[in-house]
């Protein structure tokens, strides 16, 4: 018997190895049963990008056969996973557009087609169709809510905080995606449309900004609103100008120094040009660029930007206006500071508190609740009927509600001792609510502001006019971006409008501290007799005020209600008013 050669084996073999190819090519192109059998296993394998075809084969195979739309938007949800894995973005996007688009997504849970929507605005990026993806992440933050104020939001419990933080997974992706140039690209729609985006991006921007690992997802997005807006309606538009208050924060935390130059400068020549050279309002846009040229060391620039500000406030407001004696308002504690430093003690409560709604103040909750009150303030040395905080309160947000065409809206005034600490026993580090003490909404001066229902965002054109023209009325922001004045990881809360009377707030414009507000609080005596007889802090020279106000940094040991130490206690005792007058109770 002859032996057959191993090449005639390996012939055969692969002669048998062709033909059972060519039979299971034809099976899994033409047996639904086949194809769907090859694309689960490699889908259950964790082989995707694999499965992609075979997917796509059942899919065709299905339609063929006349299978419901709804019946094939499983798989084609399925496929669409295959198709990301295999990088062919644009057609995944497809895909799950279709199967969100069936009936059969009505059956999915919240939480279910979020996810869905999710990676369809993931596949939207990838493919570089940023307008969808902007637009899906825009309708999440809405959804969201007050969860999108939060500066992290890992611990989703509730629908609002899983919108939120799927937001915040996308920041990576929307830092390395969004430039210039592919919005150039790739926003070709109407000039409403590409407003319209503009106008996601800026919130969305706003959103990663507040995050400690969001920057860069946040200066792609508001520089890309920006330019937006600048090409469309001009540098002079307040659209454009509201940006340019969020975007400059970021690019200074980034340390772009000379990019928040040039973008301050263009804010403060628009404002210039709209409101006139002679008008206060542009003190904000002075100080934030005259802050810059100080971080720069461009002390001689700083200081001749302070006194052009000056002049401003000498010509709007009056030569004497800081040297009139202000001991009442230290004694009735309408300009003390409330932080983790400085603690009120359990059975403070102010004795002047009326219903803000009685002032025409618009309200978010039910007049008789009481964070709906506030204190009345008034002012001893003009109509106490006009001069007064919910007076000014209703008179901030009537301007800005015109400006800004939103409905703003008091979200909480008053909150007793008590009422804080409830709501620290059930939200605490949570949400954005400071251990009982610590907050100034038991002084009745503190004012939570809402826009169209849910708190105020710096994205917000309400924002930009508060930021603008409270203290013109007497309230100033009470926790800007980086402060430490609360305990958690973020305290910054851009809804927060604390008043502290008209004197003192222009005061703090002109003079004070850039957002240190408590430490200007803190050192307010100091303030007010320096500048009284003229002597304004010099740019690039040291504060000598703020060395008063020195335990205001110090950390403070928060243990039971976050009482202080009796070294901080004297400190605080000593700013906080206490011997200079009684103390309401």
């Amino acid at each position: 018997m002859t032996l057959r050669s191993p090449f005639m084996f390996s012939a055969a073999f692969l002669a048998l190895a062709s033909v059972y190819t060519a039979w299971f090519n034809w099976e899994v192109r033409t047996n639904p049963v086949a194809a769907g059998s090859r694309f689960d296993a490699l889908m259950s394998t964790g082989s995707l990008g694999r499965a992609a075809p075979y997917g796509e084969r059942l899919l065709k195979m299905r339609r063929d056969e006349g299978v419901a739309i709804d019946d094939l938007a499983p798989l084609q949800a399925e496929v669409a996973r295959a198709q990301i894995k295999a990088r062919n973005y644009a057609r995944a996007a497809a895909l799950m557009e279709q199967a969100l688009a069936s009936g059969w997504s009505s059956t999915l849970s919240t939480r279910e087609r979020a996810d869905m929507e999710d990676g369809l605005a993931h596949a939207h990026i990838l493919a570089g169709d940023l307008d969808k993806a902007i637009a899906i992440y825009a309708e999440f933050l809405d959804l969201a809510g007050d969860e999108a104020a939060r500066g992290q939001t890992e611990d989703a419990e509730t629908i609002e905080a899983f919108y939120a933080a799927r937001i915040g997974a996308a920041a990576d992706l929307f830092a390395e995606s969004v430039t210039p140039a592919s919005l150039t690209e790739n926003l070709d729609g109407s000039r409403e449309a590409r407003l319209a985006t503009a106008g996601q991006m800026a919130d969305l921007g706003s959103f990663y900004a507040m995050r400690d690992d969001g920057l860069y997802a946040a200066s792609s997005l508001l520089a890309g609103a920006y330019a937006i807006r600048k090409d469309l309606l001009g540098d002079d538009d307040q659209a454009t100008v509201g940006v340019a208050l969020v975007l400059g924060p970021v690019l200074v935390d980034m340390g772009r120094l000379d990019d928040a130059e040039s973008l301050y400068l263009d804010a403060f020549h628009a404002q210039e040009r709209v409101k006139g050279s002679n008008s206060p309002d542009l003190s904000l846009y002075i100080k934030l660029l005259a802050s810059i040229y100080e971080k720069q060391g461009r002390a001689t620039e700083a200081q001749a930007l302070y006194e052009h500000m000056r002049r401003l406030f000498r010509d709007a407001f009056g030569e004497q206006r800081y040297a009139i004696n202000r001991a009442r308002d230290r004694r009735s504690d309408i300009d003390r500071p409330v932080s983790q430093q400085f603690v009120l003690p359990a059975d403070y409560a102010p004795k002047d508190l009326v219903v803000a709604g009685h002032y025409s103040v618009p309200l978010t909750k039910d007049a008789g609740s009481e964070e709906m009150m506030v204190r009345l303030a008034p002012d001893a040395d003009a109509d106490p009927r006009e001069a007064n905080l919910p007076a000014r309160l209703a008179q901030l947000i009537s301007l800005c509600r015109s400006e800004s065409d939103e409905r703003i809206t008091l979200r909480s005034g008053y909150r007793s001792y008590r009422t804080q600490k409830d709501l620290y026993a059930r939200i605490g580090f949570k949400g954005t609510v400071t251990p009982p003490g610590m907050s100034e909404h038991q002084l009745g001066l503190a004012t939570d502001v809402d826009v169209d229902g849910r708190f105020m965002r710096t994205s917000d054109a309400a924002y930009q006019c508060f930021e603008e023209n409270a203290f013109r009325f007497g309230f100033i922001l009470s926790y800007p971006q980086g402060n430490d004045y609360l305990p958690g990881a973020d305290s910054y809360e851009p809804w927060h409008w604390r008043y502290v009377g008209v004197a003192t707030a222009q005061l703090y414009r002109e003079a004070g501290p850039m957002n240190k507000p408590q430490e200007f609080l803190a050192a307010l005596p100091c303030y007010r007799e320096r500048a009284s007889a003229g002597g304004f802090p010099t740019a690039g020279e040291a504060d000598i005020c703020l060395a008063d106000a020195a335990v205001i940094t110090a950390s403070a040991n928060l243990g039971e209600a976050a009482q202080p130490s009796d070294e901080k206690r004297k400190s605080a005792r000593k700013l906080n008013n206490s011997g200079q007058g009684p103390r309401a109770r």
